[in-house]
């Protein structure tokens, strides 16, 4: 490949990996959904739960529970990672670009073949850029895309334990409303106030 054919390439890939960034970011709005779902449905377990059932079924349902709760905070984690992961690098402003043109035509004005040099120092400095911002932006997307795969390995395991929290929760009916649903009151005959 000769250096324009590489200029090219790495132009691509750059853009490339720009657009990847995008549609790896996008990928975060599902695991955002479940942890939110988990998250209110502990939460509304925690807080419904009748604090007078104890013994072997309440502890079973505190292993589980916490055990969800590290498995959420570790997909927090990664998530975290992923979302707010390394910076990527990007291309300088067009005003910035035009700025160093302008230095390159200052510096090589009193040359003969000032318009090539010229052109050729614009071009070296944009294939840099291709080549070192194309390199850090594939790593920091493959290390996104490690950290989406966490994430979303933390929620699975999450999502099973919150489901075993579950099971004994409902089995030993450890919610505070059970059995206390809307009572009938009857009044047969008149009451009588004491003073």
């Amino acid at each position: 490949m000769n250096r324009e054919e590489l200029f090219k390439l790495y132009e691509r890939q750059y853009f490339h990996e720009i657009d990847m960034r995008e549609k790896l970011n996008s990928r975060l709005q599902l695991p955002i959904a479940a942890l939110l779902a988990l998250s209110g449905f502990l939460g509304y377990m925690l807080q419904n739960k009748n604090p007078d059932i104890g013994g072997g079924p309440s502890m079973i349902f505190w292993i589980f529970y916490l055990a969800a709760l590290t498995a959420i905070g570790c997909a927090l984690y990664f998530f975290r990672k992923s979302w707010f992961g390394p910076t990527d690098k990007l291309l300088p402003t067009a005003k910035t670009i035009e700025e160093y043109r302008n230095q390159l035509v200052d510096f090589y004005k009193d040359y003969e073949n000032s318009g090539e040099l010229v052109e050729k120092g614009l071009k070296d400095s944009l294939y840099n850029y291709y080549v070192e911002f194309s390199s850090v932006n594939t790593i920091n997307n493959d290390a996104r895309s490690y950290n989406i795969y966490r994430t979303t390995v933390s929620l699975t395991v999450a999502m099973i334990l919150t489901f075993l929290t579950f099971l004994p929760y409902y089995f030993f009916r450890m919610d505070k409303s059970f059995g206390s649903g809307v009572q009938k009151v009857e009044i047969t005959k008149p009451v009588t106030i004491k003073k």
